[in-house]
């Protein structure tokens, strides 16, 4: 019991260094004389990290993390470039991170990936594959439609966003990038976390490399924070080594750490400051 409360505490760690390391990052790239506190970046990310989590393929995040510096009084200007330099410091970190995996675990990503589609052939997960694909095809309409109607100052482009990025300087980006593997390396280590220690028999690098494709296969996934598709790989990636109730348990843990607190933490931050006209 003492070591499932220690597992615990130090995921709650892990959930408030990514928070606190995240806020820090796109504070030090609003390059304007107004620099909101580190609290007050924290709570714009946290606005996002809501709106992210209920909207098809994260739409919401950026236009309501915009919308709060908008209401802390930073520049439209600084918002966008800082908002489109840290998509582009996300993306080449994401890239470098996903090389590195690939290269010194891409046996077991290979080893996997043939046991996947295996499982998915199956009766059963075949016909919730099919599900997860009608609700991912839904999604997507759905995310063209408002790309459509609300192309808006956010709709950048990834040169855009290249170029803002270029705007900066080496030690901003430098010091951005830092934070970035941070907040990757910490938001990665939940999952491994909360197997390895009640399951040593499952492989780390395994751990470590499912956690990643999780994480951030939900970045191309339409569905709201990835719903569907991470509960059936969690099923299909877990289910030989882990009871129905195991994984049951695991993927509940998982998703309050990786959504559910920044997303409470975000809604609650929203509610108060409209409350009190802050």
């Amino acid at each position: 019991m003492t070591a499932l409360w220690l597992i615990h505490l130090t995921a709650i760690g892990l959930v408030i260094l990514d928070i606190a390391v995240r806020g820090w990052r796109i504070r030090l790239l609003i390059q304007s004389d107004q620099k909101p506190s580190l609290w007050r970046a924290i709570a714009v990310n946290a606005y996002g990290d809501a709106a992210s989590a209920v909207t098809p393929a994260r739409l919401g995040g950026d236009p309501a993390r915009f919308l709060g510096f908008r209401r802390s009084g930073i520049d439209s200007a600084a918002a966008v470039v800082a908002l489109g330099a840290e998509r582009v410091i996300d993306w080449v970190l994401l890239g470098a991170a996903s090389f590195t995996l690939a290269v010194t675990l891409g046996g077991q990503a290979v080893r996997g990936v043939g046991e996947t589609v295996s499982a998915l052939t199956s009766g059963a997960a075949l016909r919730w594959l099919v599900i997860v694909l009608v609700l991912m095809a839904l999604s997507g309409l759905a995310a063209h439609w408002y790309r459509r109607r609300h192309p808006g100052v956010l709709g950048r482009s990834l040169k855009q966003a290249w170029g803002y990025a270029r705007s900066m300087s080496p030690k901003t980006l430098v010091g951005s990038g830092t934070l970035t593997a941070t907040s990757m390396v910490a938001r990665v280590a939940i999952l491994p976390l909360l197997l390895i220690p009640m399951h040593p028999e499952v492989n780390v690098g395994a751990a470590v490399l499912g956690s990643f494709a999780l994480l951030y296969g939900q970045l191309v996934l339409p569905t709201p924070a990835g719903v569907g598709g991470v509960e059936l790989a969690f099923v299909v990636g877990l289910s030989p080594s882990l009871s129905g109730a195991e994984i049951a348990t695991l993927l509940l843990a998982w998703r309050v750490y990786t959504i559910v607190l920044g997303a409470l933490l975000g809604a609650v931050l929203f509610l108060r400051a409209t409350f009190s006209g802050r």
